[in-house]
């Protein structure tokens, strides 16, 4: 498949994933509703509007595709945009039960990118690695930050089943061991917005038994 089929396939893949996303978030607060608990229904709506919003920025910039860049590079605090797009699959990690652990570095780095880009890595990796740890016992994702002065990296890593051993040496352009295509759609976009930002994507073989590792590299900003 071309880049450009390749991005298209990827940005498909991430509205189902948030329209899927606003189904779920629409049948909890209809439960609530028919439950008679008021408070959990905003938290709801709440997400709902701002999935909706995401969706509309998505298919703007399907405008702009043709182009290598897209959208321009600013300074942006990493740990906000983590946030976000924890924010937006903030119902889907509490119903899968998967504990995220955040390891901070101080000070709080600050990258240059595309915040809609950069958040637009960061769920596709958030989604990929929730769907590794389906039926898991006790899953859990460690989000980490590394600067080594020039770079920072931001990576996640999960406790799931990780690549399937035919996999290992193209792991982002492979299927996710257990996982459909769309995994492996979002991680192909993911890695070909990285290389748009300056910056890269890889998977971390740090030799344990269980689970993979994703990290994306963007330049420090100065």
């Amino acid at each position: 498949m071309s880049i450009s089929g390749q991005r298209t396939a990827g940005v498909t893949h991430e509205v189902n994933q948030l329209i899927a996303a606003i189904r779920t978030h629409a049948e909890n607060a209809a439960r609530l509703l028919g439950a008679g608990r008021s408070q959990g229904t905003g938290e709801n709506l709440t997400s709902i509007a701002a999935m909706t919003g995401r969706i509309g920025t998505i298919t703007e910039t399907l405008r702009s595709f043709s182009r290598r860049a897209s959208g321009s590079m600013e300074p942006i605090l990493a740990e906000d945009v983590i946030d976000d797009a924890l924010s937006l699959l903030s119902v889907r990690i509490r119903d899968s039960g998967v504990t995220i652990e955040r390891k901070r570095i101080d000070p709080s780095p600050i990258v240059m990118a595309n915040r809609m880009r950069l958040e637009q890595i960061l769920v596709n990796l958030l989604q990929t690695v929730l769907d590794a740890l389906k039926d898991q016992p006790e899953p859990r994702v460690e989000i980490a930050f590394a600067d080594n002065g020039e770079m920072v990296a931001i990576s996640d890593r999960d406790n799931g089943l990780g690549l399937a051993p035919q996999d290992s040496q193209e792991p982002l352009h492979a299927v996710h061991h257990q996982q459909g295509k769309g995994s492996r759609l979002g991680l192909v976009i993911s890695e070909e917005i990285a290389r748009e930002l300056g910056g890269s994507l890889r998977h971390d073989d740090a030799g344990q038994e269980r689970g993979s590792s994703f990290t994306v590299e963007l330049r420090r900003a100065a």
